[in-house]
């Protein structure tokens, strides 16, 4: 349980440390006859030089890294429960190093490579939403140029991969629960269910507002017409991820519910493990529910 808990608080800090970046750098990205314009909406962060390009990189390690606690829960719970087997506490921090890496070998680039105090800013002044406002601390880069494709290709495959081993990791964890020859209880599978639910709401959000902004990224300049703003407005929900993940998972996990209401309301509440057993008796799943999980221990 040790092990499953320091996956929860990795996460909760994780998710802290995102919205902090996020909300402080306050990315700001716009489009117009195929250019990029991306930079930093906050008036009290004054980035030097081509440091003024960095939002474009913060944002997608931030996201990313924040995004990717979901399937790492999923992974635990295969290998814990499926695989019956035991797994190193150093598994989530690789995990986390390697999207880390990747995230930012992809987006260095774009954000690097791009112009600062280029002559494309004055198109931003022929935009309603932009007429008027300081745009010189934006920085400029063609659309369909190499570094802005790699950034898009890398994110598409980053977030893909990451719904993908999701839903892989979940199909397997379900045939396992509900093969007849293993022998978990009722309430071990509905708090599975329960967990399933609410790791798919948490990463439906912030995938849905990716999408969405890849797709405009991608066809923004085929619009002369466009009044511009709408990536300021997709973009301002997503330092919110960190507050909506937890009324998802209390929305979602019953057991969870009851123990907000029951602190709420002054009393004490206790969590009581639920055990299953394999059919040849030789490794005990033990299902616990947590903040943001069902933890399984094995012993053989």
């Amino acid at each position: 349980m040790k092990l499953f808990g320091n996956l929860v608080i990795q996460s909760i800090i994780i998710d802290m440390v995102s919205s902090i970046l996020m909300t402080v750098v306050q990315l700001t990205v716009e489009s117009k006859d195929g250019v990029v314009f991306h930079g930093s909406g906050d008036p009290w962060l004054p980035l030097p030089g081509q440091w003024r390009c960095s939002p474009v990189m913060i944002f997608a390690i931030a996201n990313n890294v924040g995004f990717w606690s979901v399937p790492i829960q999923a992974m635990y719970r295969y290998v814990i429960i499926v695989r019956k087997r035991q797994i190193s506490p150093w598994f989530s921090l690789i995990i986390y190093t390697s999207v880390l890496l990747f995230i930012s070998s992809i987006t260095f680039p774009g954000a690097f490579l791009s112009e600062t105090n280029s002559n494309k800013l004055q198109k931003l002044q022929t935009m309603k939403f932009w007429h008027g406002e300081d745009t010189n601390t934006l920085c400029a880069i063609d659309v369909l140029t190499w570094p802005d494709l790699l950034y898009f290709i890398g994110m598409w495959l980053l977030e893909s991969s990451g719904i993908l081993s999701l839903l892989w990791l979940t199909n397997r964890l379900n045939k396992t629960l509900y093969n007849s020859q293993m022998h978990f209880t009722a309430k071990t599978k509905r708090v599975h269910k329960e967990v399933t639910r609410k790791l798919y709401a948490q990463a439906a959000i912030p995938t849905t507002v990716i999408v969405i902004f890849v797709v405009i990224a991608a066809c923004m300049f085929w619009m002369p017409s466009y009044y511009g703003g709408l990536f300021v407005l997709l973009l301002m929900p997503l330092p919110w991820i960190v507050v909506v993940n937890p009324l998802v998972t209390l929305y979602c996990i019953k057991r969870y519910r009851k123990a907000a209401v029951a602190i709420l309301k002054g009393r004490g509440f206790e969590f009581k493990g639920n055990m299953s057993a394999s059919p040849t008796n030789k490794g005990i799943a033990v299902v616990m529910g947590s903040r943001s999980g069902v933890s399984g221990v094995v012993t053989r």
